[in-house]
């Protein structure tokens, strides 16, 4: 009862701290607060009952970081009902979609932009803190079907498309491009490994 009441605490202590956080029904917090980083407009929805473990202590495996979550001054991340988070970081400078009744483990990171432009000239530019253009860097939109597993120390990286009830392995790279419901994607770089079978 004490959890459930912290954790209702700890939602609106969010709701009222990052106004850009919008959640549907309730969510439960274990652990400290995530980090949240939310410019401008950007947008972050969660569905009801998704869970943000930052629980170092009674967590049942190891975490290494609080859940986090980061926009671009436009960014979204929308996330569906009943989707685990234990200690992820998501990134989104364009748009992060991830669907209902996902989980997603620890030392995960998923992220639509690359950070840095890949242009030499234009990143000597950011490093030295000169002027230059962040439409240089390159974005595109993620999305994770319905039931989908993500493996611990995994790494979604942007233009990725994972179908419905998919699983990819501890310790993928999952560079851009679709990859198809009911299926095990693992390696760095991922691939398609295994066909699941879901009649």
């Amino acid at each position: 009862m004490f959890n459930k009441v912290l954790s209702n605490i700890k939602s609106a202590l969010i709701t009222i701290l990052y106004p850009n956080v919008k959640i549907t029904g309730s969510i439960k917090i274990l652990g400290a607060l995530p980090y949240f980083k939310l410019p401008r407009e950007s947008k972050i929805y969660f569905g009801n009952n998704v869970v943000l473990n930052s629980d170092f202590k009674n967590s049942n495996t190891a975490l290494t970081y609080r859940c986090k979550f980061v926009t671009g001054y436009f960014g979204k991340i929308t996330v569906g009902n009943n989707t685990m988070f234990n200690g992820v970081c998501v990134v989104s400078y364009k748009s992060v979609t991830i669907g209902n009744n996902c989980q997603i483990a620890s030392s995960t990171l998923i992220t639509d932009t690359d950070f840095h432009p890949g242009d030499p000239v234009e990143r000597e530019k950011q490093v030295s803190g000169q002027e230059f253009s962040f439409d240089n860097v390159k974005k595109a939109e993620i999305v994770i079907g319905d039931n989908v597993w993500i493996g611990w120390n995994s790494t979604i990286l942007k233009g990725v498309v994972i179908g419905k009830n998919s699983i990819v392995g501890a310790g993928s790279v999952v560079l851009a491009g679709n990859y198809p419901p009911n299926t095990v994607i693992a390696g760095n770089p991922a691939r398609v490994v295994k066909n699941l079978n879901h009649e």
